[in-house]
């Protein structure tokens, strides 16, 4: 008797602490998973504000020249893709300007027309 007693005791203990190591190992995996993502956000809010960035740059820059020859401005970055395409139309001029990731996937598209 004693010993069934025993046996049956041991796997008790042993079915708990198997319980309780999956349990922890289950929210161990749920909080790397959120901090992952959260990091991923942040990354992605950083890259989308130097994107906006680079945006206002070109755009003030592109107030600041005279348009009247210039078609296509481009601007070397490492880490972006910044052009401008600009239309003449009969007094004013059409600018799009592209701003975008070359490794993740952010773009910015702005288009305004200058009098």
């Amino acid at each position: 008797m004693i010993d069934i007693k025993l046996k049956t005791k041991k796997s008790f203990t042993l079915l708990i602490t198997i319980f309780v190591v999956v349990l922890f190992s289950y929210l161990a995996i749920i909080t790397m998973q959120t901090k992952a993502l959260s990091n991923t956000n942040i990354q992605n809010q950083y890259l989308y504000i130097q994107a906006y960035n680079h945006k206002e740059f070109l755009k003030s820059y592109i107030y600041e020249i005279d348009l009247k020859d210039i078609n296509h401005i481009e601007i070397n970055d490492d880490l972006f893709t910044i052009y401008a395409d600009i239309k003449k139309d009969m007094n004013s001029f059409d600018v799009d300007i592209y701003v975008k990731s070359k490794e993740f996937d952010i773009s910015i598209y702005e288009n305004f027309t200058i009098r």
